[in-house]
């Protein structure tokens, strides 16, 4: 039997109880009380044209084959298909979980559609839940990968349960500095006492205006003042009245971080060239414009001395200390070293006393991502990285396109060891001023490698190139996976964040 709207309501008719049915409605992210008719069977049809006018049929088989298999392999003679589960993803501080009634969809649509044209990724319902997947468990994946959670507070919105739990549990992630809540007062209401001890992000008067609004908290900016006659004060340069404070933040292209005092680089939002027309198999990726919104990105790598400060403060321990071993480059091979760790990158015979500005090495990505952690900080995607490295104009190294020199860059061991960080400066720096982006240590990233073959296990994105590398591995564009619970002699990390990030 065909998969056809007659069989699929005598499916539901003959097999799912009315209880059943509102369970399923729930799954669906579809209002049982909503759908017209008063019997099960009325309600089951209109379910199913429901599902049709969204175009979302393809997500009532998964469900109905995972509820009721033995009666769907009975009636429909096949397997039922297979969900389309994605995998978890660590939490994207470049994505927003979108929460809204049913009867604020056109709203809800309209700011995503503004918000992914700024480089933004939306996670709503019922678009990002996928074939097969429930409600509940969509959600959950949508708040554990979300780096910010935006509400539409409406009538509606208070009204809806499922707003209400959503809300309650991004709250909870906002106190634990997992989330950014920002709700969005789209027209009057009364909210939960706790939902007002946010501020709001105003949208009844102005579209526009509030949307700017948004996008500045986003960023982690001040939202910027709208000109009005006799207020503020001029010299930003675009010709807006703003306070003199506001100026300062917005302008000021460096600052100090002050738990880890690393200097942090602005780069603008904006489109850049990604990769290359030429891709070295998976180490390069095919070149398009992408864009990015605006974030921060260290000036060199994270040094000895730095990670030494958050190994005092937490007594951390890093993976190579527990393993007992890390992967030393030594006499031109790699050699498993016990006992080499961060402090000692090549073994019992080494130690870092003497370094405390050089990279700090030997440190998995793990323990890359706990230092970020203490921080409030975070890893630099791989495309901010490499937007960082290049700048706009598509150049092929930080400095431009001249072919790598050792008065630029730490590569071809020579001097054969890491050096201090920001050594090669100002000659070696990006566009922006950032140092150390080519050789040195390769650099952790927080993206995960994707290959055109298939992997028996998933790996890391590492970028820059390092003190043994070749002139090819300097590339801006050049990658390469790493398991990221491995530690090297040759890789280390450095960190990047948005102004709205917890540690700021």
């Amino acid at each position: 039997m065909a998969e056809d709207r007659n069989s699929l309501l005598q499916f539901l008719t003959r097999n799912y109880s009315t209880d059943e049915l509102k369970t399923l409605c729930f799954q669906l992210f579809v209002d049982f009380d909503n759908l017209a008719g008063d019997t099960k069977s009325a309600k089951a049809r209109e379910l199913i044209l429901h599902l049709e006018r969204a175009d979302r049929m393809s997500d009532l088989g998964p469900i109905l084959g995972r509820d009721k298999p033995i009666a769907y392999r009975r009636e429909f003679t096949k397997d039922p298909p297979i969900p389309r589960i994605p995998p978890r993803r660590n939490r994207d501080m470049n994505q927003v979980f979108l929460s809204h009634a049913q009867e604020d969809e056109a709203f809800a649509r309209r700011i995503a559609a503004d918000l992914q044209a700024e480089g933004w990724t939306v996670w709503m319902a019922p678009d990002s839940i996928m074939p097969g997947e429930t409600w509940v468990e969509a959600i959950n994946r949508g708040l554990e990968e979300s780096g910010f959670y935006l509400l539409v507070q409406t009538p509606a919105a208070v009204a809806s349960r499922w707003v209400v739990t959503e809300t309650n549990v991004a709250i909870g992630l906002e106190h634990q500095h997992l989330m950014r809540f920002i709700p969005l007062d789209v027209s009057p209401s009364r909210p939960p006492p706790l939902w007002t001890a946010y501020q709001n992000v105003p949208f009844r008067d102005n579209y526009l205006r509030g949307l700017e609004h948004l996008l500045a908290r986003l960023n982690g900016r001040s939202p910027r003042p709208w000109p009005s006659a006799g207020t503020g004060v001029k010299g930003t340069g675009n010709g807006d009245n703003v306070t003199q404070s506001d100026a300062s933040r917005i302008f000021t292209n460096r600052l100090l971080h002050d738990r880890t005092r690393i200097e942090l680089v602005r780069v603008p939002a904006g489109n850049f060239l990604f990769g290359t027309n030429s891709p070295e198999a998976d180490n390069e990726c095919t070149q398009r414009t992408i864009h990015l919104h605006e974030f921060w990105i260290a000036s060199n790598p994270v040094t000895n001395a730095q990670f030494a400060k958050f190994v005092e403060a937490t007594r951390y321990t890093t993976t190579a200390e527990t393993t007992g071993f890390s992967r030393v480059w030594i006499g031109g091979r790699w050699v498993e070293v016990e006992g080499a760790y961060w402090k000692r990158p090549e073994g019992s015979r080494d130690n870092i006393e003497n370094r405390p500005h050089h990279p700090v090495v030997c440190v998995s990505w793990f323990d890359a991502q706990a230092y970020c952690e203490w921080a409030g900080l975070r890893l630099p995607t791989e495309k901010e990285w490499e937007k960082a490295a290049r700048g706009t104009d598509g150049r092929i190294y930080p400095w431009g396109n001249e072919n790598p020199r050792h008065q630029r860059a730490n590569f071809g061991m020579r001097p054969g060891h890491p050096t201090p960080a920001g050594q090669y400066s100002p000659a070696g720096d990006s566009p922006y001023g950032v140092s150390d982006l080519a050789g040195n240590v390769w650099e952790w990233t927080s993206s995960w490698f994707e290959s055109r073959a298939a992997k028996s296990k998933p790996t890391k994105v590492v970028r820059g190139g390092a003190w043994p590398s070749e002139p090819l591995n300097l590339r801006a564009t050049y990658r390469l996976d790493v398991d990221p619970s491995l530690r090297f002699n040759t890789v280390g990390f450095r960190v990047s964040a948005h102004l709205g990030d917890p540690g700021f």
